[in-house]
């Protein structure tokens, strides 16, 4: 966790809303921020940092007039609140392994197609009742149809429960990783149309004369000790709002994409990075007559990436600098097969490749416009990479313009950005004819090893082989992973260790400072 001062400074966030326990009326923004004063700059790092300043409570943001079912809210904070309320079958910890939590086993059958998930005993809704094989089932099925879960949950072809208690899920391809997309959020299924369904999670949602709050359950089925007994919920309409609610210090909590659309935070705060699966990379146009339909070319770009620098320029600690389409927390990245960035290595086997001939080549990279992170990556890559023959110039397009420009292949380059899944599965970005195949990349053996690997019993040796393969074929050159950034007031929170299940993993670890907490440490 590192306290970095977050003046002026443009960050987006993921957002949902939120409601609170002194119920604010609705903020104007305009008027608020013209008589609002900032926190203070914090004091040079050669004077004593101030005594922290704690608040009186731990509020978070929520929307008080959309829903917290974790299958049809939207991410952002409206997840973060959420998250306190409803448990998942398995949550992914910061290297993102699946770790049962509502599901204590599970087996596979002889072809690879049934999984057979057996429920933790002794698990109870805050309402007292027992969870249930259906209550896993009818939210599965609802999640199988909605906006957010349906892609993970594309192979599932059906979900049941059987007389044993134990829920069945079959699939119509064989996926070894399936525990991984299972970090769904499990409601009580006779409540999933209420706005805010039961949960087994370690807080109950309570709204009466003094606001809504989250109240930590004395009844939780883990039994674990957690840092703050109550925690407000405060409203926010919108991102500008949540931001100036984190600024004048409403709220201690606030998750942010540092690369997206900016919005202003000011004053100071500590950062902690949550872990994410989005890839960044550079697509190739391998159509036959291409300069890149040629995979010794296209190994020869992604080495030339820099990306280290790149990722340290741009992001600081809010990415991972990968070679790989797999994050480099995983334990199926293989980084002893990654080569170490070499301009003079690249230039030598560029020229060894022909490309130093003295014609000039004019290659273009693709960029969805308004995105300023991506496109100031975009021209550092372009730079590094206009070398002997090749001359790369960025162009950006609207997104609709950008998205027909790669339909119909007209482009050498192109910068993306793709969500993947927590089973690393590649098909519908590396496998013929697939829909995000936007470079028309063909490579029988490539659709091989994707099912294997997808198949394997032994993940980290299939994960190898196959990542070895595209580190040779290049289909694509990844260049890092994204991570959120989880803001807080300084010193108020201590242990956080985001991870990509949630901004709460590992809850009962932390030490969340209240002005209360601090009078008792005073002496007499």
């Amino acid at each position: 966790m590192r306290r970095l001062l977050l003046l002026l400074l443009t960050l987006a966030m993921l957002l949902g809303g939120c409601a609170a326990w002194e119920e604010p009326d609705d903020i104007d923004l305009d008027n608020e921020w013209e008589n609002y004063q900032p926190i203070p700059p914090e004091t040079p790092e050669e004077e004593p940092d101030p005594e922290p300043e704690y608040p009186a409570a731990f509020s978070l943001p929520y929307h008080r007039d959309h829903t917290l079912d974790p299958v049809t809210c939207g991410e952002g904070i409206q997840e973060t609140a959420a998250s306190l309320l409803y448990e998942p079958l398995f949550r992914l910890n910061r290297t993102f392994q699946p770790e049962p939590l509502l599901c204590e086993s599970w087996e596979w059958n002889e072809t690879g197609l049934v999984c057979t998930l057996n429920l933790r005993e002794g698990v109870a809704f805050s309402d007292g009742s027992s969870l249930t094989a259906r209550d896993v089932v009818e939210t599965l099925l609802r999640a199988k149809e909605s906006e957010r879960y349906a892609y993970r949950l594309r192979n599932v072809a059906g979900i049941t429960a059987n007389r044993a208690g134990q829920v069945l899920i079959t699939l119509t391809v064989p996926n070894q990783g399936l525990p991984a997309l299972l970090d769904i959020p499990i409601v009580k299924h006779t409540t999933a149309s209420q706005p805010v369904p039961t949960g087994t999670g370690p807080y109950v949602f309570i709204s009466d004369g003094g606001g809504d709050y989250l109240q930590a359950r004395e009844d939780w089925w883990q039994g674990k000790t957690l840092p703050v007994q109550a925690i407000p919920l405060v409203h926010a309409k919108d991102r500008e709002t949540a931001s100036f609610l984190f600024s004048s210090r409403r709220i201690e909590l606030l998750t942010v994409d540092p690369t997206s659309a900016p919005s202003l935070v000011t004053g100071k705060a500590q950062t902690s990075s949550q872990p994410t699966s989005i890839l960044q990379f550079i697509g190739f146009n391998t159509a036959e007559g291409r300069l890149f339909s040629n995979a010794t070319l296209r190994s020869l770009f992604s080495q030339g990436i820099d990306r280290e620098t790149l990722v340290h320029a741009q992001l600081v600690q809010f990415a991972l600098a990968a070679q790989f389409p797999v994050s480099p927390l995983s334990n199926l990245y293989p980084s002893d097969l990654a080569k170490p960035y070499n301009k003079d290595s690249v230039l030598a086997s560029l020229r060894l490749a022909g490309q130093d001939t003295g014609e000039r080549k004019e290659l273009t990279l693709l960029i969805s416009a308004g995105d300023a992170f991506r496109a100031t990556s975009a021209r550092f890559i372009a730079e590094q990479l206009s070398l002997l023959d090749w001359r790369i110039e960025v162009v950006e397009l609207p997104w609709d313009e950008y998205l027909t420009a790669l339909e119909a292949g007209d482009f050498d380059l192109y910068f993306g950005e793709i969500r993947l899944t927590a089973d690393w599965d590649l098909t519908d970005l590396l496998s013929i004819g697939a829909p995000l195949n936007y470079g028309g990349y063909a490579n029988e053996a490539t659709g091989q090893l994707l099912q294997e690997f997808s198949a394997a019993t032994d993940r980290p040796a299939a994960a190898r082989h196959l990542l070895a393969h595209l580190q040779s074929t290049a289909p694509i050159a990844p260049i890092c992973f994204k991570n959120y950034c989880v803001l807080t007031h300084s010193g108020v929170a201590e242990g956080i260790s985001p991870a990509p299940s949630g901004v709460f993993y590992g809850l009962e670890n932390w030490d969340i400072h209240l002005q209360v907490q601090a009078a008792k440490s005073q002496p007499d």
